[in-house]
């Protein structure tokens, strides 16, 4: 038996898994509240230069009216303990057609690499702006062509991720009830994380904390995977051939990337009677890792990962295809909606 069964992986997806959203694509980016943001991702001008401790930076944006009516605004107050964000003024109100400057700061306390997502209420909307926080060097949060690589599955990667698979399937990870799903345990995901960016990193049986670290490895890229194609390939992504052409498009290292993660997960999907992480689970709880929506329109932000899911579920139904046909990978069976109980015990 191939790893999988079904002769139709397009109706398998519609069948099993809803992915419908409005509005249409056109609308995403619509205007409603009659207010301009002159930027929704605030980097306070470092690029890819690591921000320093206890040394305040700034960046400014600019909401402009552009209603038939004065608005008030205000930025819902936050209070991490690893850092603090303030924006001057915090609120106010801005007549019609005018604009106002707001200046924001930064103080970071500890090491950390984060999309933060600041509130700003306008009048009764609400908005998100992605405060892009990166203080860690070493192997998260950089160019992933600039650092160690080897060869594993025939994938050129960074050699941390194959680290982390390594301590993955060395200890049974495959096979761990809700493995990606559930989540490492803070302190120890940072203990381990510092360990890897000083590249002292050699083994760990912690397996829901290296499940975790792969995780957040690819969603502190510079630039995450899927972000590399045009919103439109995400948001059109009901069909099966139009998400494979988006994929074929990517450029590298982005493909390749997404390739290892791809087989990686499969293998795990493979024991998925036994872990219970089927491909649909893993598109899931994966798939908000590989794309980051920096958008200030909610409902845009909400549409979109819901079409991420559904747009990285679509091509692992497809490369599962792929590695049936070709016969390089052992059993998965796609028709398990439901995990069966393990009884070997």
């Amino acid at each position: 038996m191939g790893i999988w069964s079904s002769k139709n992986p397009r109706s398998r997806t519609d069948s099993r898994v809803d992915f419908k959203a409005k509005p249409v694509v056109e609308e995403l980016g619509s205007n409603a509240t009659g207010v301009n943001i002159s930027k929704n991702v605030i980097d306070f001008g470092l690029g890819e230069s690591p921000c320093p401790l206890k040394t305040a930076v700034t960046d400014n944006i600019t909401l402009t009216n552009t209603n038939t009516a004065k608005i008030h605004f205000s930025f819902e107050p936050s209070f991490p303990k690893e850092f603090q964000l303030t924006f001057s003024p915090s609120n106010g109100t801005i007549d019609r057609g005018k604009s106002r400057l707001i200046r924001v700061k930064l103080v970071v306390n500890s090491k950390i690499n984060i999309n933060y997502k600041a509130t700003l209420n306008i009048d009764a909307d609400r908005h998100f702006l992605t405060a892009r926080i990166r203080c860690e060097t070493g192997v998260f949060g950089v160019d992933p062509s600039g650092i160690e690589v080897e060869s594993d599955a025939g994938f050129v990667v960074p050699s941390i991720l194959i680290q982390m698979k390594r301590s993955l399937v060395l200890h049974g990870g495959l096979t761990s009830e809700g493995i990606f799903r559930l989540a490492g345990e803070q302190t120890e995901i940072r203990r381990i994380k510092e360990i890897m960016n000083r590249k002292e990193y050699t083994d760990s049986n912690d397996l829901n904390t290296i499940a975790s670290l792969i995780k957040i490895w690819f969603r502190e890229l510079p630039i995450p995977i899927l972000n590399a194609l045009p919103q439109e390939s995400i948001f059109y992504s009901s069909e099966i051939a139009d998400c494979v052409a988006a994929f074929d498009r990517l450029p590298e290292p982005q493909k390749t990337l997404l390739n290892w993660l791809m087989d990686l997960l499969i293998q795990v999907a493979q024991h998925s009677a036994v872990n219970k992480m089927t491909i649909q689970n893993l598109a899931i709880v994966v798939a908000p890792n590989l794309y980051d929506v920096s958008t200030s329109n909610p409902m845009e932000g909400l549409v979109m990962s819901q079409k991420c899911v559904q747009f990285f579920h679509n091509i692992l139904l497809w490369k599962i295809q792929h590695l049936n046909q070709v016969g390089i990978s052992p059993n998965y069976n796609q028709n398990r909606s439901a995990p069966e109980e393990d009884n070997s015990s």
